[in-house]
């Protein structure tokens, strides 16, 4: 691990997902998960964890396997 990231200073990644009204990504230098609002600063989250889920393809609805 980065020696910037063991004094919290993490930097993220430059691939953001926005999900309702949150970006989510991961620290470039050691992968940890990282958050922020709309207009806040980005940080690791204490004591929770991010779920990430494989993205769905335009077109198609979760849960639909694509067989008919």
């Amino acid at each position: 691990m980065a020696l910037l990231c063991t004094l919290g200073m993490h930097r993220p990644a430059p691939d953001e997902t926005w999900n309702k009204g949150w970006y989510f990504t991961t620290c470039r230098s050691c992968g940890a998960d990282m958050i922020r609002t709309g207009s806040g600063r980005w940080r690791v989250p204490k004591g929770r964890k991010v779920v990430w889920k494989p993205r769905t393809p335009r077109g198609r609805k979760p849960g639909d396997t694509g067989t008919d």
